[in-house]
């Protein structure tokens, strides 16, 4: 997720989005920063919010992010994945991250993921890589980044 998140604070700095969390609290606003900074720091934990005027709001721990949608844009067809760990993880976590990729195919449509009660995702599988997994609407529309050891209830 973290590597998601760098990406998508230079993609789209001025577009809004909804974090969902996995206990089913939203905020939104707009990407500000990864805490502690800087933004490449690879032991970062927080992704900080702001408003529209870029003064800093809520901060939330990047470990209990289920998805990023980013409303009212397309995919960027730039945005890069980790690559899957060598060697593969195993046990349940692994086990549950490897079902959801399996069950929800890129180009599966139809698709909606509900986490801590309340829908997360909905659309077309674009992309499924290793521990995420991009719905989008018609045209790459409101990307929706969703982390797939956090996914619940999968519907398609």
């Amino acid at each position: 997720m973290r590597n998601v998140l760098q990406q998508i604070i230079s993609l789209y700095p001025n577009d809004n989005i909804i974090v969902a969390m996995e206990s089913g609290d939203n905020v939104s606003g707009r990407p500000g920063s990864l805490l502690p900074a800087p933004n490449t720091n690879p032991n970062s934990g927080l992704f900080q919010i702001v408003n529209n005027q870029g003064v800093p709001q809520e901060a939330v721990s990047i470990c209990r992010i289920v998805s990023v949608r980013i409303t009212s844009a397309t995919y960027d067809e730039t945005i890069t994945y980790l690559p899957a760990p060598v060697p593969a993880p195993e046990g349940c976590g692994a086990d549950c991250q490897n079902a959801v990729r399996q069950y929800l195919p890129a180009g599966t449509s139809g698709v909606s993921i509900k986490a801590g009660g309340q829908t997360v995702a909905q659309g077309t599988v674009l992309i499924n890589e290793f521990g995420m997994l991009v719905l989008v609407g018609a045209n790459e529309s409101d990307p929706t980044f969703v982390s797939t050891c956090k996914a619940e209830i999968l519907n398609k």
